[in-house]
């Protein structure tokens, strides 16, 4: 596991051992930062809503975007993000909360946060809370106007249309995501 571009790119990340971990394949973070590279450039804040080792959010700072915010229940999770991020000399740029992504994007609605990014790759086995976090997202308001969100499920998962201001930009499948 490594940052794959930007300043800190070849820089290897101390990954989490154990069971229902699955950080995101090399091959799919760079076919995701491909895809917005446009918007990584314009971007201001990235948020990685299960956060895991960091990587990906590690990744966005590594290519530019000047803050980033790590939200994730475990704490093993996050003391592995915290040691990435002193690792790769982060720590200016990022904000790190031990707490679930519903929480999360509460507390970035209550501080009036807006993301640019907002990154969900939760545990393949909840899938009704993507579909909460979808409603959840729209109706606080906490991504930018031209902001994109990206959603890493199992292949089999169909995106709900959300109500309000959501839409489908693109869809990928890359082996069972």
């Amino acid at each position: 596991m490594r940052i794959i571009a930007g300043e800190k790119r070849g820089k290897k990340l101390v990954p989490i051992t154990g069971d229902g971990i699955r950080p995101t394949a090399d091959k799919i973070k760079g076919a995701i930062f491909n895809s917005l590279q446009n918007e990584i450039r314009a971007a201001t804040i990235f948020a990685d809503l299960f956060s895991g080792t960091g990587a990906m959010g590690l990744e966005a700072l590594s290519r530019g975007v000047p803050l980033a915010y790590f939200f994730d229940v475990s704490s093993e999770s996050i003391q592995t993000t915290k040691k990435n991020i002193n690792l790769l000399g982060y720590e200016n740029r990022a904000r790190v909360f031990n707490q679930s992504a519903r929480s999360g994007v509460e507390m970035l609605a209550v501080n009036k946060v807006q993301c640019d990014i907002i990154f969900m790759d939760p545990p393949y086995c909840k899938v009704d809370e993507i579909f909460q976090l979808l409603e959840m997202i729209s109706e606080k308001e906490i991504l930018s106007e031209n902001g994109k969100l990206v959603i890493e499920t199992e292949k089999s998962v169909i995106m709900p249309l959300v109500k309000n201001k959501l839409t489908c930009y693109k869809s990928k499948k890359y082996g069972i995501t």
